[in-house]
């Protein structure tokens, strides 16, 4: 499989909620680099640090799925980048966002994950 279609499947299990789904898709050697100044910033490393720094992530939100929308994808033979439009909550508090994540794909499965905020700002301040 190429690594647009990897992407866009695993992209698909986040949009129906389905998070385990979508974790199938990380290697075991998986990097995720989050942006910022909270807590969860940095870089995660394997496969269970990515589950439970976005568990974590999720965890500061009303547990509804995020509202997610594909604005626009580049696609090179390994890499996708995800132009996105993002909507999460807590109790009163919406955060719309915009981001792009990168990915890289090797045999089938993401092995970066490099997260670029439009508003780092708006981000450390809802999750921070």
């Amino acid at each position: 499989m190429d690594a647009g279609s990897v992407v866009a499947q695993y992209a698909a299990a986040w949009s129906r909620g389905e998070p385990e789904s979508a974790w199938a898709f990380y290697a075991e050697d998986v990097v995720m680099r989050l942006p910022g100044r909270g807590s969860l910033a940095g870089t995660h490393a394997g496969r269970e640090a990515v589950i439970d720094a976005i568990g974590k992530l999720l965890a500061r939100t009303d547990g509804l799925p995020a509202e997610v929308e594909v604005l626009d994808r580049l696609v090179s033979e390994e890499r996708v980048a995800l132009l996105l439009r993002e909507s999460v909550s807590r109790g009163d508090d919406r955060l719309e966002l915009r981001r792009i994540n990168a990915y890289r794909v090797r045999d089938d499965k993401i092995v970066e994950i490099d997260i670029f905020e439009a508003d780092q700002y708006d981000v450390d301040e809802f999750f921070g």
